[in-house]
């Protein structure tokens, strides 16, 4: 048997009584009715806007042609006719699939779902859209045969049944013939609305596609998550000024679009929709930078890709060279010039960006290699508005203090948590105090994820994990905070120069609650004095990733 046709019939009108024009309204930087559409064929589908021939919808018409959207005007009151004759070409067993412009949460693959429910029967018609099969108000389509559509459409001339098209093919089909509970969904999320009639849905849906970096693409799934999720729209986070700019309380480090990166990583790397989420998520807190790095996979090109539109561009970028291990100290100045510019424009392409906000050294030693060669040359290209600032992504305090000698390095990236007290040690603190104008970014605040872990999760080498993990969990209970993460984001918040906490996460849900975190107070001075008293003298082999 050949495979049948299917047509998306996309139903579209201005005059809408208690909105009118809704489907001209943004939602996504575009207007509904082209979103709804765009969304409906994102798994390659046909899509055709059917709208009326009246002149209220040339506006409508005019701008779905523009955005290369195949558009049918007929009846505006008979739209059973307008679908008939849309879909004439159409053989009796191919199938129609209807939506409405004014519901925007269904996509390709709802669509997709929605047909295969539909050939697994041998039924004429599917619906998608009541609170018996749980879906969300606004979640709905229906499918049915092009041949049961002409068959019930000389069976009735009532106006309202050839207004509401289908009115007569799901009487004839029964409530047997609508999706059943769990089919597209599991659980129950009737009680969400997610149509736009009035004033405020529109609202909300709006909102909700604003917080959202590729609205065209984002899953139905991942959206109707997104309206239920606990924290979901956490409060905005706090954020300091220090010299001359803004720094939210966390920056989101990106090592893990890139990569699968952690040692309590258990996730892997997140697919498209999840980067997406997690990036929408930052944005609409008030998250200012992102971190990350030429070494972290293909995680600039993924940000690049994520972050194309106008809310993307706010956020600033803290990215790090490629590693120049593989260029010998002998090379001339000309060679390492060379190998600086290939990544700085490297990250300028996969980023999208004319410019970096921060570059940083991805290790100390090339900060002085090669008669600090590479440095004049970052140095160079902040004069000529190719880099903001520039600076060095250190891993002991000796690192920290040799960088900080450079004036021209303002920014440093420092690994520092609750097992790590090496930072308040002299000679760290006086270099620190005599650059007042360095930007400190911490990490490891969770040690990639091993201060959040059981101790069987932690290396077999590390002898007293048990004991370490008792005395967390026994300040966590000892200062009321709300958890591990909660203590061990107070304690580095508590530390006074350090400007911003660089955390990456596997899934939006994870950086919903670290974000929420930010809103807890940081530990008192007297606390964080007694987290370094407990934990001096953990081993640097522990305190350094990279000698696990």
């Amino acid at each position: 048997m050949t495979s049948r046709r299917v047509r998306i019939v996309l139903q579209a009108r201005t005059t809408s009584t208690r909105l009118p024009a809704k489907v001209l309204l943004p939602v996504g930087g575009i207007p509904l009715a082209i979103l709804c559409a765009r969304r409906l064929g994102s798994s390659g589908r046909e899509v055709v806007l059917a709208t009326s021939d009246a002149a209220s919808d040339d506006l409508l018409a005019s701008i779905a042609q523009a955005n290369a959207i195949r558009v049918y005007r007929g009846s505006l009151d008979d739209v059973l006719t307008r679908f008939l004759d849309c879909t004439a070409d159409l053989a009796d067993r191919d199938l129609i699939v209807r939506a409405t412009a004014d519901n925007a949460v269904p996509d390709g693959a709802f669509v997709d779902r929605l047909v295969s429910v539909f050939e697994a029967t041998d039924a004429h018609y599917l619906g998608a859209g009541s609170s018996h099969n749980g879906l969300p108000y606004g979640l709905a389509a229906e499918v049915f045969t092009a041949g049961a559509l002409r068959r019930s459409a000389v069976k009735t001339n009532d106006p309202f049944d050839r207004e509401h098209v289908t009115v007569q093919l799901g009487r004839e089909s029964g409530a047997r013939q609508a999706t059943s509970q769990d089919m597209l969904l599991s659980g129950d999320r009737s009680h969400l609305r997610v149509t736009i009639d009035t004033l405020e849905d529109y609202l909300t849906i709006a909102e909700l596609f604003g917080r959202t970096l590729n609205p065209e693409r984002m899953s139905w799934r991942r959206l109707i998550d997104d309206m239920t999720a606990p924290g979901a729209r956490p409060a905005r986070i706090p954020s300091r000024c220090v010299g001359g700019g803004e720094y939210g309380a966390v920056t989101l480090g990106t090592a893990q679009l890139g990569l699968t990166y952690g040692i309590a990583n258990t996730a892997g790397c997140p697919d498209e929709d999840e980067a997406s989420a997690i990036l929408s998520t930052a944005i609409a807190v008030g998250v200012t930078h992102l971190d990350t790095a030429r070494a972290y996979g293909n995680a600039e090109a993924r940000i690049g890709r994520l972050l194309a539109n106008d809310a993307g561009q706010r956020l600033r970028i803290v990215s790090k060279l490629a590693p120049m291990t593989d260029i010998p100290d002998s090379a001339s100045a000309g060679e390492v010039e060379s190998a600086v510019d290939a990544s700085v424009f490297g990250s300028c392409r996969d980023l999208g960006r004319s410019r970096i906000d921060v570059m940083l050294f991805h290790g100390s030693a090339d900060m002085w290699r090669w008669r600090g060669a590479a440095s004049d040359r970052l140095a160079a290209h902040v004069e000529n508005g190719v880099i903001g600032e520039w600076g060095v992504s250190v891993y002991t305090p000796d690192e920290a203090v040799q960088s900080m000698a450079d004036p021209r390095a303002t920014h440093i990236q420092i690994p520092i948590n609750v097992l790590d007290g090496r930072w308040f040690e002299s000679e760290f603190q006086a270099a620190l105090a005599a650059r007042p104008d360095m930007k400190v970014h911490a990490r490891s605040v969770f040690l990639q994820g091993l201060l959040l872990s059981d101790p069987d999760v932690w290396p077999g080498w590390v002898a007293d994990a048990r004991s370490l993990v008792s005395s967390i969990q026994s300040f966590t209970t000892r200062f009321a905070r709300k958890g591990r993460a909660d203590f061990c984001m107070a304690y580095v918040r508590s530390i006074p120069w350090v400007t911003s906490l660089v955390i990456g996460v596997e899934t939006a849900v994870q950086l919903r609650e670290v974000l929420s975190l930010t809103q807890e107070a940081p530990l008192a001075p007297e606390a964080a004095e007694a987290v370094r008293e407990v934990f001096r003298g953990v081993p640097e082999r522990l305190l350094n990733p990279g000698l696990w």
